[in-house]
């Protein structure tokens, strides 16, 4: 399964068009409010992770689809492991030394044909 790199809302509403699964039916599955997910797919602000949990089982997809939950598992994991910052970046830099690689860089947005 691909992962979506949009908000919240609109990762939302693009899942459960594609599912085409309706609000009721996600209602009933997660034990959330129908009113509920009308105003998730419009807002900006984000659901507690909990509810980010909730709703991926009623979609039967992981909870790392949305971006935000990836984002707190990443944060959560670095927390508690502040030296896989400096791993990361000592291994990012010897690539770069070592084997002249560089970082691809994007001056215009890619474009389809």
């Amino acid at each position: 399964m691909m992962y979506s790199n949009k908000k919240f809302g609109t990762a939302l509403k693009e899942i459960i068009e594609k599912k085409k699964i309706k609000l009721r039916s996600l209602a009933n599955k997660t034990n959330l409010n129908y009113s509920y997910f009308s105003k998730l797919k419009k807002r900006e602000s984000y659901p507690p992770i909990t509810t980010i949990e909730l709703i991926s089982d009623g979609l039967d997809i992981p909870p790392e689809y949305f971006l935000e939950y990836r984002i707190y598992k990443i944060e959560k994991i670095l927390k508690k492991n502040p030296q896989l910052i400096d791993e990361t970046l000592n291994y990012l830099n010897n690539l770069t030394s070592i084997s002249k690689l560089k970082v691809a860089e994007r001056k215009k947005p890619f474009t389809e044909q």
